[in-house]
């Protein structure tokens, strides 16, 4: 009897904890439709390999990849991740992440842009590939990633997938340098008693995007205005944007100058300034690809003299 009735106290409390349990507002979920992946279409003219540093004046290539994000769904979401490799002519060669926390409403598109910059040290075949698109070959690219994305209910976490590929070619030009005078470290002064010298430090800056090596050949020196002497300019490496100091070493002849540039060699070494120009055909090598000419109309001046003494 006892028992019957310890059982039908519990049937009691049971029920009872049955009717506290609060009931969830949504009676069922059903998915009508596939949720789909934001598309990444390429923009061409955002695309482009925006600096070229060969080895030995950066050896590094920069590229620009434009693109607008499509959002194929018929509700809004937002894209908060991605985790890309960058690969260039099939080879792997960076990967990163980025955090664009970028809204696209229902069929909505929103701009993106990958900023990539590989090092071309030690990668030969790669150089070659980034050159060839100097010659109007397009340097192939491929972005593959995962991506996570939200509605307003969930968060959607995709696999890796191709994102995007596509061509790439330079938008920039050579540019020609600029070259001034360090008078404060150029100087005129005697190697020995027979042997007049004419020392000048340039400092050299590439104001473009493409690097290159800078190099002359039989550059004039005049002082006060009358030709002195002749000597090529060595080797400047020059990353785009970059700069350079470079010694320029002239040996005047003296049994070889008229008697005004003589009279002006001689002043410079008597440490009265004088005037200074060199003049001559510069060339720009951007390695493999080909050699620019610096536009005729270019000239160092200033002022130089003896520091000795």
């Amino acid at each position: 009897m006892h028992s019957r009735t310890g059982i039908a106290v519990c049937l009691a409390l049971l029920l009872l904890l049955a009717g506290c349990v609060p009931r969830s507002e949504i009676r069922s979920a059903e998915r009508i439709g596939e949720i789909s992946m934001p598309e990444f279409r390429l923009v061409q003219g955002q695309t482009s390999i925006e600096r070229f540093d060969p080895p030995g004046a950066g050896g590094v290539v920069a590229l620009t990849v434009g693109t607008s994000v499509f959002n194929p769904n018929p509700f809004p979401v937002k894209v908060t991740y991605i985790d890309y490799t960058i690969s260039l002519e099939g080879r792997q060669v960076t990967r990163g992440s980025l955090e664009p926390e970028m809204f696209l409403s229902a069929g909505g598109t929103a701009p993106l842009r990958f900023d990539i910059e590989s090092a071309l040290q030690n990668r030969p075949e790669l150089l070659r590939e980034v050159v060839t698109a100097f010659t109007g070959e397009p340097l192939e690219f491929a972005i593959e990633g995962r991506l996570i994305f939200n509605s307003l209910a969930y968060e959607f976490r995709t696999n890796n997938r191709l994102l995007v590929e596509g061509g790439l070619l330079p938008n920039e030009t050579v540019e020609a340098p600029s070259l001034r005078l360090d008078e404060a470290e150029s100087q005129a002064y005697l190697l020995s008693p027979d042997v007049p010298v004419v020392r000048l430090v340039l400092n050299v800056t590439n104001p473009g995007d493409i690097g290159y090596f800078l190099y002359g050949k039989d550059l004039q020196l005049s002082l006060g205005g009358h030709p002195v002497a002749t000597d090529d300019l060595p080797l400047v490496p020059l990353p785009g944007g970059g700069s350079s100091r470079v010694d320029v070493i002239f040996y005047p002849e003296r049994d070889e100058l008229s008697a005004e540039a003589r009279a002006a060699l001689e002043a410079a070494l008597a440490g009265i300034p004088t005037s200074v120009e060199v003049t001559g055909r510069l060339s720009m090598d951007v390695l493999g690809v080909d050699a620019f000419n610096v536009p005729d109309g270019w000239s160092v001046t200033g002022f130089v003299h003896s520091n000795q003494g």
